[in-house]
């Protein structure tokens, strides 16, 4: 990723960009990445799109889960 890269949000969800890719194609590719992530029912955290001219790269992160568990497991007899 381009250390000049534009940093934006879209529908909520962090987007990092490579400022060559134009606004539009940016949300075009956001928006078929949210509705993958929303049919397969797995929660978007942030997306990275970098282009080297002939692809656009996407990294696309799920948001982290955070369970809380008891340490201690008590046994009533």
């Amino acid at each position: 990723m381009h250390y000049d890269s534009r940093e934006i949000t879209i529908a909520g969800i962090p987007v990092r960009a490579d400022p060559s890719l134009p606004p539009e194609k940016i949300n075009q590719i956001v928006n078929e990445v949210i509705r993958t992530w929303t049919w397969e029912g797995r929660k978007l955290g942030k997306i990275e799109l970098s282009c080297d001219g002939h692809w656009v790269h996407i990294c696309s992160y799920e948001e982290p889960f955070t369970q809380l568990v008891p340490a201690k497991i008590s046994v009533k007899e």
